[in-house]
């Protein structure tokens, strides 16, 4: 007869469903080179402005060829866009993760104090040259670039509205859930043509960043009322 199977030598319990799945080598170091071209880039997005910078500028400040870019992205302007993607859906999923009956204003600036302690660079406006790239893809980029961004910006604030809606103790009619996601999108949208006005006008106090500036839109364009 057999020897009785050891406890120990019982098959494992499947891992949980919901259980992260590792990843490999070669995916961590797709994902660091990604980073390290989407960080060079977005500095000299900065620096040089986004039309004058090349893809050839980005390949040497990142310290990687030019073929190494384009198997990342199909174009400068995705470099671009891929900064701004993570930045718009990390900026909703924040507001999303607040209470629903919250001052928006007050889940805005709550959503972005988390992002910057998860590293985000809180870029200046009182130097509109080191403005955030998503400013200067709609100040300075293509029109196909700000067009995308307009689009990716209303399906952010469908989203806001949306949760809203569906969290929020309104009637069917109410307009509040659409006012919520319209104010956020005022809010961000009024830096970047506030630094375009102080271009040619007075310019913006040297401690004015995004954040800040899109907190203090929130808050004046809400007055708390949303």
């Amino acid at each position: 007869m057999p020897d009785s199977p050891h406890p120990n030598d019982s098959p494992r319990d499947p891992a949980p469903p919901n259980a992260p799945v590792p990843q490999s080598r070669h995916t961590r170091r797709k994902a660091r080179t990604r980073a390290r071209i989407t960080d060079a880039a977005n500095r000299l997005f900065a620096e040089k402005g986004y039309l004058e910078t090349s893809v050839e500028d980005i390949s040497e400040a990142a310290d990687v060829a030019v073929r190494t870019i384009y198997t990342h992205f199909p174009s400068k302007a995705a470099i671009l866009l891929s900064y701004f993607d993570d930045w718009l859906d990390t900026l909703v999923d924040g507001i999303l993760a607040r209470p629903v009956d919250e001052p928006i204003a007050e889940a805005v600036a709550a959503s972005l104090r988390a992002m910057t302690e998860d590293g985000w660079v809180d870029r200046s406006y009182g130097n509109v040259a080191e403005s955030p790239p998503s400013a200067l893809g709609l100040v300075a980029g293509p029109p196909e670039v700000a067009g995308y961004m307009m689009h990716a910006w209303m399906q952010a604030q469908d989203r806001i509205a949306a949760d809203a809606a569906e969290r929020g103790d309104f009637p069917p009619d109410s307009r509040i859930p659409q006012a919520r996601a319209t104010a956020v999108f005022a809010a961000c949208m009024a830096p970047i043509f506030t630094a375009r006005l102080s271009l040619t006008g007075e310019p913006l106090p040297s401690d004015a960043t995004a954040n800040s500036l899109i907190v203090e839109f929130a808050t004046r364009l809400t007055r708390g009322q949303l």
